[in-house]
């Protein structure tokens, strides 16, 4: 009966284990996700705010694009250069920022849905009254595993 029991025993305590070893490894990947997403999007933003030649920053955004973005993304990012140009940075959701910006960015996980995230920041502009106003930009990204390094796949 003793051996029976210590069976079980083990194989219960060999299960959590396992469990916790899991949870570390999921909170290590968030970790480096959010922290990729960081990059990213400070990286992306001061582009758009310190790079004045639109072939410059075509081509630098298109470099920042190939190492943060999936396969998928980057053609559809394509697609919507082709439709729009610079006028539309998918990216943000056509969100603007500035210096202030960068300082106030948060990444956040979304824990009701696999591989998703919220980035946010503070973006000050003047309304049509030309009074200053602040806005709360909210991004949604999901992310995926692609050739070993993680990428944003989807904004909303």
């Amino acid at each position: 009966m003793k051996i029976k029991f210590l069976k079980y025993f083990v194989i219960i305590n060999l299960l959590l284990l396992n469990t916790c070893i899991a949870c570390i490894q999921n909170n290590n990947d968030d970790k480096e996700i959010m922290q990729m997403l960081k990059t990213f999007y400070i990286a992306h933003n001061s582009l758009w705010i310190n790079t004045k030649d639109n072939f410059v920053l075509k081509k630098k955004s298109d470099s920042l694009n190939q190492k943060y973005c999936s396969l998928k993304l980057i053609n559809k990012l394509k697609k919507e250069f082709k439709e729009g140009g610079l006028d539309i940075d998918l990216l943000t959701n056509d969100e603007g920022a500035d210096e202030n910006s960068l300082k106030t960015l948060i990444v956040k996980k979304i824990m009701t849905k696999a591989n998703s995230f919220i980035i946010t920041y503070d973006y000050s502009t003047m309304s049509p009254a030309y009074k200053p106003i602040t806005k709360n930009v909210i991004i949604h990204v999901t992310v995926v595993m692609e050739k070993g390094s993680y990428k944003i796949d989807n904004v909303w």
